[in-house]
């Protein structure tokens, strides 16, 4: 019933892929040191994946040093805990036998005190209210 004008649209810029790929395709070292492959369409489309890349490189060189950095300060920590905790052992060690009855008196005529150890148990007061 209606035809349709079916008009072919030409655009000036379109340039076949198997020619891009063969102008892609022509590398040298002249171009590479004087910076043209730089600025060829193909490199300069790949400029925001390049971009993330290197932010993800930064995150994670960044990611692996903060972790050294952290088990180093574990290590050192765990160190310290093992050093406190064996000088605690130690010192109630010599609170418990400076503590003894016998140590006590022997201690307490060495420096000469007056005190004398009773000889009667020691027993409870009991109040009525």
């Amino acid at each position: 019933m209606f035809k349709r004008n079916k008009k072919k649209k030409t655009n000036q810029e379109f340039i076949p892929v198997r020619q891009e790929i063969k102008e892609s395709s022509k590398f040298s070292i002249k171009d590479l040191l004087g910076g043209s492959v730089l600025s060829r369409e193909v490199v300069t489309r790949q400029i925001p994946f390049l971009l993330f890349l290197t932010l993800a490189l930064l995150l994670y060189i960044f990611n692996q040093y903060r972790g050294e950095n952290i088990m180093r300060q574990i290590m050192t920590l765990e160190k310290r805990v093992r050093e406190m905790r064996s000088e605690s052992v130690s010192t109630a060690f010599e609170l418990q036998e400076i503590s003894r009855q016998s140590e006590v008196s022997r201690m307490i005529t060495e420096q000469g005190l007056l005190l004398k150890e009773a000889k009667t148990p020691p027993y409870k007061i009991v109040m009525e209210k």
